[in-house]
């Protein structure tokens, strides 16, 4: 069974200052006795030997004082000559009695050698000391008495320190028990924080503690806490990105199925034709090079579609490899330029560019360029000899917009939602541009792939005299190097 830490502490105090007290009481019954006698012995001696010093034939006022010393330490004198006349006696009353009663019925027990003899007679026990002093020819006989028993006085003192004990130990635990309920209240405030930060509450209420320990615990809460909230962070971080990348891996997929089922449809046209064209040159040899040229036509068209439906599969399989680097916009699109001007110029397009400065980015270069050469494709096959083509780029707060906007006809309202899915074109459109420009709808496509990839946006926009194409990316700041 489990207790708590101050119930412990208080029963350890409780038996730890009890046991003491007990013990000491114990010690003082068996050795305050002894000590008690080794005391009163030598204190006799010391009165023997200074009774010694004194001339018993003649006792003068101030020799009367070393005896009232000794009396107030309870002891009794009775000193008598030879003849049995009293020197100095202690008892007020009959000297004579006295001296008759202690000294002459005890004449053998007397002794030049003496020593101090004890009676053991329950509780009663008393040190007597008779002795003979020998002045000027003279025997005297002296008989000193401790007249307090040693017995009767040590049990005084024990039930005196038993009462005391008794009466101070119920106060005294009371005053314990507070005083370590006061001591461990600040752990038991950690203990309740500790039990929340169980419980995921990461707000620690800790006060300025006064003890080094506590404040040594207090500053470890402090610092599990915090990294129990980081560890939630990247956690719940964790859980979001495998949760999004799940989703893209979902749609990804139901991307790739309905690409499957769109270019399988998209192939039957052109195998129809040329196994009807093959057919035709098997009956006949008239019109012979026409049938070739329709069938080559035909294989290019089908070798089109698979080019542009491997690269798409090429790019969703090794975006997650791409190779992120800080880039230049600005750069990036002078080199975009640079490589379309033959272009602008056989068809007599007139270009215009808005290139702003400090458009830094963080991306594959490789691919953003694809994206913006997805955008210029199209500028191109949809813009008349002649026309305008407009490139723009500019930083915003938190991102870096390119747009590529061409004058031409607008795209239907019901295409706008649709022209960024795999192999959707409009059906009115040829399949392939007078100016010789793929239709086969997978450019779009990748361009929303990329740019997502790059945790940008992407966009459409419709104007009166033709259409903007354009994304955005997260910004950078420049370089300080």
């Amino acid at each position: 069974m489990k207790r708590k830490l101050s119930t412990q502490i208080f029963i350890l105090q409780f038996v730890f200052i009890y046991g003491i007290v007990g013990i000491s009481v114990l010690l003082y019954t068996i050795l305050m006795p002894i000590y008690y006698e080794y005391v009163k012995d030598d204190q006799i001696m010391q009165a023997y030997y200074d009774i010694g010093e004194l001339d018993l034939s003649s006792l003068e006022e101030t020799d009367y004082s070393l005896f009232v010393y000794y009396e107030n330490e309870n002891l009794s004198f009775c000193i008598a000559d030879e003849d049995m006349e009293p020197v100095y006696v202690t008892e007020p009353t009959d000297k004579k009695k006295s001296v008759q009663r202690n000294i002459a019925k005890r004449l053998d027990l007397f002794s030049r050698e003496p020593k101090i003899i004890r009676s053991n007679q329950r509780m009663l026990e008393k040190a007597r000391y008779r002795a003979i002093i020998t002045q000027d020819g003279k025997d005297y006989y002296i008989v000193i008495k401790d007249i307090v028993s040693v017995r009767r006085s040590i049990s005084i003192a024990e039930h005196f320190y038993i009462m005391i004990f008794l009466f101070l130990m119920i106060p005294g635990s009371l005053v314990i028990v507070l005083l370590w309920k006061h001591i461990l209240l600040p752990f038991d405030k950690l203990v309740m924080e500790a039990g929340k930060l169980a419980e995921g509450n990461y707000k620690l209420e800790l006060q300025e503690e006064k003890y080094t320990e506590l404040e040594s615990l207090s500053e470890s809460f402090e610092k599990i806490s915090h990294h129990m909230r980081e560890q939630d962070v990247q956690i719940e971080e964790g859980k979001r990105q495998m949760l999004h990348h799940n989703v893209h891996k979902d749609q990804a997929e139901k991307r790739r199925k309905e690409m499957v089922a769109k270019i399988s449809h998209e192939l039957k046209t052109p195998l129809a034709v040329i196994s009807s064209q093959a057919e035709m040159l098997g009956y006949t040899e008239e019109d012979r090079e026409y049938y070739i040229a329709s069938i080559q036509e035909e294989v290019a068209k089908m070798s089109d579609m698979v080019s542009q439906l491997l690269d798409s599969s090429v790019i969703e399989h090794e975006m997650e490899n791409m190779i992120q680097q800080k880039l230049d916009m600005r750069e990036v699109m002078d080199y975009i330029i640079i490589k379309y001007e033959g272009m602008v110029k056989k068809k007599k397009l007139h270009l215009e560019t808005f290139l702003s400065d400090n458009c830094y980015v963080e991306g594959d270069r490789e691919y953003i360029e694809q994206i913006v050469d997805n955008f210029m494709t199209n500028a191109l096959e949809h813009t008349k000899i002649g026309g305008n083509i407009r490139i723009t780029l500019k930083k915003h707060k938190k991102s870096v917009r390119v747009s590529v906007y061409n004058e031409g006809k607008q795209i239907p309202k019901e295409d706008l939602e649709h022209i960024w899915s795999g192999f959707y074109r409009n059906k009115k459109e040829p399949k392939y541009g007078e100016n010789g420009f793929s239709h086969a709808g997978l450019g779009l496509y990748i361009v929303q792939s990329i740019v997502t990839m790059h945790k940008g946006t992407y966009g459409v926009e419709n104007f009166p005299t033709g259409v903007e194409f354009w994304f955005t990316l997260p910004s950078m700041g420049q370089s300080t190097s």
